[in-house]
């Protein structure tokens, strides 16, 4: 159900965007900085709803949050369907944002109810592989409805989406439960730990998410992946058209092609961290994406810009895979989805600040090639965030270690 879930939200409902909104901007006759503000307006709309859907789930519940969410989903994108000009397709996309934000935080949050840190890793990515079949079918069914249907083809297929949510809604409002001890069922590895040591391991774990140095820490870096991944989710089929010279058929497999490789990314790089650590993998992850960002801003060649697309989608998913679980690490479970919530607003303005940037840079020098420089800058940033972030957490054992023995002399 999280699966479906995130295949609603991020996979419809955020990244379809990239793959219709190409032939958005043709059929609403907009500029480059007004399509980067569309996308902007999903992403503040998205932001908007992580600040507050930790505090909704706790004064109701995840699962009445979700639901409403998915219905309010496929609301925004029969609003973006009929829109005529670029104000209403704002709204439209707006309330998209909002409701990707209120499904996409609760329905995470809910594996920490299920799955225990020996294995939360893994479920995360396995969530995530939603968002990558949402790629899939976006970029395979857009450019057929396109050929089939004419320019409006975009407004099809934002129909054709909000029905699929619909019927994700019906099926999480029937099978979807809010912990596993409504079924009378234990998280997932939590057999393998006694109740004390459960208990033991919580007291230790920060009940203050806003006062947490770590949850700053990890929301920066979390905030470099929200700028630098979205010139690839957004703009890939444009520039692939634009700047590489590909047909719309083309440049829609192209995208299927992330999609593909992408739903494996969170399995392989969340199983990776709960055996290696999450930032050593998350540093990892970054400098991988940097160097294939740059190989997009240097490269026209179709053969190495396909092998480009294909690697950065199995690392795709790998950074809200690993976030979320590192937030689980270090945050109480009964704080765990307001924790999620407050590091997500630093992706999200991330997310929020990028389009327009993207936008106007490509509008500057009517090419992709410093656009995709500026982010794969931004990406090497995150990975100079998880080194630092990784030498304080090594620094702060290591003084933990030296503490333990005073206090027994002491005593």
């Amino acid at each position: 159900m999280i699966t479906l879930c995130n295949l609603a939200s991020l996979g419809f409902g955020r990244f379809s965007l990239g793959a219709i909104l190409p032939f958005m901007k043709n059929g609403l006759e907009l500029n480059y900085q007004q399509t980067g503000f569309l996308a902007s307006s999903l992403f503040l709309g998205y932001l908007i709803a992580v600040l507050v859907a930790g505090h909704f789930v706790l004064r109701f519940n995840a699962k009445k949050v979700i639901v409403f969410s998915l219905f309010l989903v496929s609301t925004g994108m029969v609003l973006t369907a009929s829109a005529d000009s670029f104000y209403i397709a704002f709204i439209g996309c707006f309330i998209i944002g909002v409701a990707t934000g209120g499904i996409y935080v609760p329905s995470l949050g809910l594996l920490g109810q299920w799955f225990t840190n020996k294995s939360k890793g893994m479920a995360m990515g396995i969530a995530m592989a939603g968002s990558g079949i949402g790629m899939v079918f976006s970029g395979v069914t857009v450019p057929v409805l396109i050929a089939q249907t004419g320019m409006n083809g975009w407004k099809i297929s934002w129909y054709i989406l909000a029905i699929l949510v619909l019927i994700i809604t019906v099926s999480n409002l029937i099978f979807l439960k809010n912990k596993p001890e409504d079924l009378g069922l234990k998280a997932i590895s939590k057999g393998q730990d006694s109740i004390l040591i459960q208990e033991l391991r919580n007291a230790n774990l920060d009940t203050n998410v806003y006062r947490s140095k770590t949850m700053w820490y990890l929301g920066f870096i979390y905030s470099t992946y929200g700028i630098s991944y979205l010139v690839f989710s957004t703009f890939l089929v444009d520039y692939l058209i634009a700047d590489v010279g590909l047909t719309n058929s083309s440049a829609g497999t192209f995208f299927a092609i992330a999609g593909i490789t992408s739903i494996i990314s969170g399995f392989i790089w969340g199983s990776l961290s709960d055996r290696i650590g999450r930032l050593v993998t998350l540093m990892i992850v970054f400098f991988i994406q940097s160097i294939l960002l740059l190989t997009f801003s240097l490269s026209s060649n179709s053969t190495l810009i396909l092998l480009a697309t294909a690697l950065y989608g199995i690392t795709l998913w790998a950074v809200p895979t690993i976030i979320n679980a590192s937030v689980s690490d270090y945050i109480h479970p009964k704080f765990i989805t307001i924790g999620m919530g407050f590091v997500t607003i630093f992706v999200g303005i991330g997310q929020l600040v990028s389009p327009a940037i993207t936008g106007y840079l490509i509008e500057y020098s009517n090419s992709y090639f410093t656009a995709f420089l500026f982010s794969s800058i931004i990406a090497l940033f995150g990975a100079l965030g998880c080194i630092r972030l990784l030498l304080n957490s090594r620094k702060r054992a290591e003084l933990s270690e030296l503490e333990m023995p005073l206090k027994s002399i002491d005593t």
